[in-house]
């Protein structure tokens, strides 16, 4: 008798399973709903590097690196996190923007804490919900150009590949809960060491 019902079990779930369609085939729900449910957080790396960061890609590296690091309990992996920069190929609110419409950035310092929160396409909503802006110990760079009407790309050490001095790159300032927290309204010459500020992607 119970090795008729196990034999019957056996068919039914057979015949639920091949009947039924998978949603997301290869386990690929698991990895939605951990791309919903994932927390977006920021830091100021602790190391400088002057406006030749090899570019986004190089910038992007630096970051990675610096989660590693600096901040290895930060959660995500390093691969998540991408310097929160502007270039030609990563403009605020279009292609390849880093931030996340609608969506809360948090940093860990030493517990959770809300920064700031984005607009529907993907810009930081002004000012940040953190009145004392990004923790951080020193000036970032970012191209980021905010005047406080919105933002734009502004100079970026020519896509982030010149150490000149003759040549300048926006940057933000740690501590701040308005636009100079991405544009501190100073173009620094592209020889001088500033940190990145980076964000889990």
């Amino acid at each position: 008798m119970a090795l008729r019902i196990y034999t019957l079990i056996l068919i039914l779930s057979g015949l639920f399973s091949s009947a039924c369609s998978k949603p997301f085939p290869g386990g690929d729900e698991i990895i939605l709903l951990g791309l919903l449910g994932k927390t977006r957080y920021l830091f100021v790396t602790t190391s400088t590097n002057t406006g030749n960061l090899g570019g986004v890609g190089g910038a992007d590296l630096i970051c990675q690196s610096a989660k590693t690091s600096e901040v290895p309990s930060l959660p995500g992996s390093a691969l998540e996190y991408v310097a929160l920069i502007a270039s030609s190929s990563r403009v605020p609110g279009g292609a390849g923007w880093p931030l996340f419409p609608n969506t809360n950035y948090y940093a860990m310092n030493p517990s959770e804490t809300l920064i700031f929160h984005t607009d529907g396409s993907g810009l930081p909503v002004l000012p940040m919900n953190n009145a004392t802006g990004i923790p951080g110990a020193g000036d970032y760079w970012t191209g980021i150009s905010n005047s406080g009407s919105g933002y734009g790309t502004g100079t970026t050490c020519s896509d982030w590949m010149s150490a000149n001095a003759a040549v300048d790159a926006n940057n933000g300032s740690p501590n701040q809960n308005t636009e100079t927290a991405f544009d501190s309204g100073f173009a620094t010459t592209c020889d001088t060491p500033l940190h990145l500020l980076c964000v889990r992607n």
